[in-house]
């Protein structure tokens, strides 16, 4: 019954040609009070929420109606608010569009002059509204830049805008969240982002969602990550969360080079390679000791991969950096199997030499049978001239 009333109630007002217009203009007008708007905000909010009751339809011509009288406009309004209450509303407004149609909210970016709707989501990311809030807005961008729903005319625009405009700062988030290497770790909270005069406290739990989204760039814009990562030397920045106090983060610093190395990407992979981008995880794993945890198996389940993928650059360059400091991790059965394919890629490497070397023997030797064969032939014929 209650169901039924509600569909009744949303088909009355989505079929009032004046409702939406008189409702945005009453929440744009700057004359309304802060408890007014905020009433409007959470009544939007019921509206859309209870949409639901409607068949499909006829939802999706609802949420089409309120796009085109601009409802992300008052969004855009409502997530500059400091009234986490409406923030909150603002964002599962969002989510329900997306849910509806992702292309609504990806066609008003696109339009969008300054793109200033995806900049507060990124932004409010790395703001403070509560745990459940960064996991909204992780929700709302992992939706809006997902290669599979993405149509043609949307995807290459969207993408482009997250990796000029916004990619660089999540990385700068991370970075500036993260102590130097000569730094202690008394202070791992503190983060400077947007410049010098602004300081913000940065909560380990934003800082993961970040490496959650990067990782889901790496799955789903190989090739446009990757430039930016080889030309930005983003990787050797992100993993500074190796050297945070929180072992949750070097597990999610671990599990963002796995992503980087499952790609299996040549040009990836010469870029660990040049830069040691490896180490950090190695130290990190040697300072953990034995200590039987994620992050322990993280680093075992890596190397374990590198080995099965046969990656043979990567094979020998971590036991040719590191294996003074993995000697002591011996007793582990996948470091004893690392160790054995870096001692097979040298068997073969020597087996292909000696074979080599016979080769260029018999051709030498043949070389000089045809010289003294062509020397004799040259004196009979001078003494028979």
């Amino acid at each position: 019954m209650i169901h039924t009333n509600n569909a009744a109630v949303i088909s009355l007002l989505k079929d009032d040609a004046c409702f939406i217009q008189d409702l945005f203009s009453r929440m744009r007008s700057p004359n309304i009070s802060m408890e007014s708007k905020r009433e409007l905000v959470l009544f939007l909010h019921e509206f859309c929420t209870l949409s639901k009751s409607l068949p499909l339809v006829q939802q999706l011509r609802l949420f089409r109606d309120l796009s085109g009288e601009g409802v992300f406009e008052i969004v855009s309004d409502v997530l500059q608010s400091q009234d986490r209450k409406i923030v909150s509303a603002g964002t599962d407004i969002v989510i329900l569009f997306l849910n509806q149609d992702p292309n609504l909210l990806r066609s008003y970016i696109v339009q969008q002059e300054g793109n200033s709707l995806l900049g507060l989501l990124v932004k409010g990311m790395v703001t403070d509204f509560g745990e459940q809030m960064h996991c909204q807005f992780l929700e709302i961008l992992r939706i809006l830049m997902d290669s599979f729903t993405m149509s043609g005319a949307h995807r290459d625009v969207i993408i482009e805008i997250f990796y000029e405009r916004h990619l660089d700062y999540l990385v700068d988030v991370i970075a500036s969240s993260c102590p130097s290497r000569s730094a202690t770790r008394t202070s791992p909270n503190s983060a400077l982002v947007g410049g010098n005069t602004e300081v913000h406290r940065i909560k380990p739990e934003i800082l993961l969602n970040v490496c959650e989204l990067l990782c889901f760039c790496v799955v789903h814009h190989p090739y446009r990550i990757k430039c930016n990562f080889l030309m930005n030397n983003a990787i050797e920045k992100i993993l500074t969360m190796t050297r945070r106090s929180e072992k949750f983060l070097v597990v999610a610093a671990v599990r963002f080079m796995r992503t980087i190395i499952s790609r299996n990407d040549e040009h990836l992979i010469r870029h660990v390679v040049k830069f040691n981008l490896l180490k950090p995880i190695i130290d990190a794993f040697v300072e953990n000791g034995d200590r039987y945890n994620m992050l322990q198996s993280g680093v075992l389940e890596l190397l374990e991969h590198i080995r099965k993928e046969n990656l043979k650059p990567l094979v020998i360059y971590v036991t040719e950096s590191f294996s003074d400091q993995l000697m002591k991790f011996e007793h582990f059965g996948s470091i004893q199997a690392f160790k054995l394919k870096y001692q097979q890629y040298l068997e073969s490497a020597d087996m292909k030499l000696s074979a080599s070397v016979p080769d260029m023997r018999k051709k030498a030797e043949g070389r000089g049978l045809e010289k003294e064969e062509e020397d004799y032939f040259n004196e009979r014929f001078s003494k028979a001239d």
